[in-house]
């Protein structure tokens, strides 16, 4: 396995992680991580110190061990595991144009 396709797994395995913890970015990254660091790790594209992975372990609940698994049916059982319930990936996409508007404060611009 090369070394970019471990850190696109270790970026999934967190960001799975986060999902079956019930966090969003913001709070994991609140609890000792800045926010655009733990973004580019959940994207793969930071390499964390072993500091870093045991401080991000422990914020989520889990084990670096499970979180560095390449192996696809490892990390599936390990996620049955660690939540009783399957985790709902956040929703993705824009807000629908009635909240757009509301957020810009007022009627969109003819």
């Amino acid at each position: 396995m090369k070394f970019d396709s471990f850190l696109r797994q270790l970026g999934a395995n967190i960001r799975r992680a986060r999902w079956i913890a019930g966090q969003t970015q913001e709070e994991v990254a609140a609890q000792g991580l800045t926010y655009r660091y733990f973004q580019e790790m959940e994207r793969g594209r930071r390499n964390p110190t072993m500091r870093t992975m045991f401080t991000l372990a422990r914020i989520l609940g889990t084990s670096v061990s499970l979180l560095t698994q390449t192996d696809r049916d490892v990390m599936l059982g390990a996620r049955a595991a660690l939540a009783d319930v399957a985790a709902e990936p956040p929703r993705r996409g824009r807000k629908p144009r009635s909240m757009q508007r509301r957020a810009r404060g007022g009627k969109r611009a003819r």
